[in-house]
């Protein structure tokens, strides 16, 4: 009988297969939750895995947004796919049910989404060597604390991120995100639509409250600890009212100084995108502009004409804000 130090020194030894052990773990995990969306999901609303059989240089894994499902980004996560990545699309909690649809959202809760994301990347990791994340509003949130805790993720990207309601007043906001999931849900139902039984059309007063309740929760870890993810990118977009641009490149800008690689892209009014902008062009989304600029952003290309962007550059390094920080309470304490 093999002592227990004598299995662990055999259990520590480097093995050959590691690389291809690590990627089928990824797929056994990955194809659980599937198995689990299964026995819940409408039809087509099961997580996404598209793989090409064996770990790949880089994977990427599509957050969709609220009351959507992964089929969202399945036309985007076709195109990188075909260029060689895996690409990962898991189902949100509580998203894409056979039964309940939009008021099945009022079961969403901030901190469920923010474990969520968690567990996605560390599946991630056995699918590709570089890890990417993108995410779009919902999603875009729990981009948002993937990037404060994951060094292992090497770029996020975050599609009009639900970090603030838009058009009220931030404080406005916080305190009706605070009611909305204390109080008994509201929930707007709108018809089905035959063409995506995937997704819930509609709106829930609770689950959207714990999605914002989300981004103060990414917004507070901010003002804490600098970002564990490096390079980080925001995609908004100048027609949106849904969500908070503002507040989206305060966040930017935030990171920025605390030493992340940070950029900012607009679409402009003009090219009348809806808070969706992954929308297919049936239902008033435009993927010809849509997908070839987070192509752009994912492999660090040139923008298209009609995207904006805006320089982030920060007038000052991270330690050097904090001693000027420092320096201020310092002063302020002193008087």
């Amino acid at each position: 009988m093999l002592r227990p130090a004598l299995l662990l020194a055999l259990a520590l030894l480097p093995s050959p297969d590691r690389r291809s052990s690590a990627y089928d773990e990824a797929v056994l995990r990955a194809s659980l939750r599937q198995a689990a969306d299964d026995s819940v999901a409408s039809p087509g609303g099961r997580s996404i895995l598209m793989t090409h059989g064996a770990r790949a240089p880089r994977v990427l894994v599509m957050l969709h947004g609220f009351t959507d499902a992964p089929t969202q980004f399945f036309g985007l996560g076709m195109r990188f796919y075909e260029g060689g990545d895996n690409i990962y699309i898991p189902r949100l909690p509580h998203h894409a049910v056979r039964t309940g649809g939009v008021r099945a959202l009022s079961r969403v809760r901030a901190e469920e989404m923010a474990a969520f994301g968690d567990s996605v990347v560390a599946e991630a990791a056995g699918l590709g060597d570089t890890i990417i994340v993108i995410g779009l509003s919902a999603g875009g949130a729990i981009t948002g604390s993937i990037a404060l805790t994951h060094p292992e993720v090497s770029r996020v990207v975050l599609i009009a991120p639900a970090l603030a309601a838009g058009v009220i007043s931030n404080d406005a906001g916080r305190t009706i995100s605070l009611l909305a999931s204390r109080l008994p849900a509201v929930t707007r139902t709108e018809g089905a639509d035959s063409t995506g039984p995937d997704y819930a059309k509609g709106m829930n007063s609770r689950g959207l409250a714990q999605v914002l309740r989300l981004g103060q929760m990414v917004r507070d870890g901010a003002d804490k600890s600098p970002p564990a993810v490096k390079r980080i990118a925001f995609l908004l977009n100048d027609r949106d009212r849904t969500v908070s641009d503002d507040v989206a490149m305060e966040l930017a800008r935030k990171w920025s100084s605390q030493g992340a690689t940070v950029s900012a892209a607009f679409f402009g009014k003009s090219s009348r995108l809806p808070h969706n902008v992954m929308e297919e062009a049936s239902h008033g989304g435009n993927p010809d502009i849509v997908y070839p600029v987070i192509e752009a952003i994912v492999l660090n290309g040139e923008l298209p004409p009609q995207v904006r962007s805006e320089s982030m550059q920060s007038s000052c390094g991270f330690w050097r804000c904090k001693l000027v920080k420092i320096a201020k309470v310092g002063l302020l304490a002193a008087l």
